[in-house]
């Protein structure tokens, strides 16, 4: 993971806002008074412009971070389910040590695809896995992972998880100096936030353009 530091995003947003020649305006101006709340717009617009980029991105192009200590773990006809106890935003990877595949999707308890998984003639197996996360789970996300190779475990639940690889959420914190983005990611997220701050500011327009160019290809 990049640390993406505060004072790189607000010397990279001020840079795009110059070449669109908006520090022509007062807004914008070095010498305005408004000069510190512009940055501290940007600083605060940080974290979530992160997570934006952290939810839209492909899977590959995600660095994640691994968890190793899973809560209410239990194993009920071959379904793993278990509870994340992170500020879990989005599933990187994960693996059952019983398996070779490795799932990149969490799938919505409440899609086609999450309810197919309570058929236990076509839900997933082993060899074709699927996890999907519950609905209205209190507190840390909830996952049920199907499934594993044996309808029947006899070890320890939390030793059937392999893999459980994830991207944290961030949160604006006034005292931090930078937030983690994934490396081929740093780019995008500045572009995303770029394009936050004009639409605080009201340049929908140009606030677009950056929208765009901001998308991982």
């Amino acid at each position: 993971m990049y640390t993406l530091t505060t004072k790189e995003a607000i010397e990279a947003v001020r840079k795009n806002l110059d070449e669109l020649g908006l520090n022509e305006s007062v807004m914008y101006d070095t010498e305005s008074t408004d000069n510190a709340s512009l940055d501290e717009t940007i600083a605060r617009s940080l974290p979530e412009a992160i997570n934006r980029i952290h939810l839209a991105a492909p899977a590959y192009m995600l660095e994640g971070e691994e968890l190793r200590d899973f809560d209410d773990v239990a194993v009920f006809d071959g379904v793993l389910r278990f509870s994340c106890t992170a500020d879990y935003l989005r599933l990187v990877a994960f693996q059952a040590r019983d398996s070779r595949i490795v799932v990149t999707e969490a799938i919505p308890e409440s899609s086609p695809e999450g309810r197919k998984q309570l058929n236990p003639f076509i839900c997933g197996r082993y060899d074709r896995p699927r996890l999907v996360r519950l609905q209205g789970a209190q507190g840390s996300p909830t996952f049920n992972y199907y499934s594993l190779g044996s309808d029947s475990y006899d070890g320890n639940p939390s030793d059937a998880i392999q893999r459980f690889s994830f991207v944290r959420e961030l949160r604006y914190d006034k005292d931090a100096q930078g937030y983690p983005v994934s490396t081929g990611l740093r780019q995008n997220a500045i572009d995303t936030l770029t394009s936050m701050v004009l639409a605080i500011y009201g340049a929908a327009d140009k606030a677009n353009y950056f929208s765009e160019k901001a998308k991982p290809i």
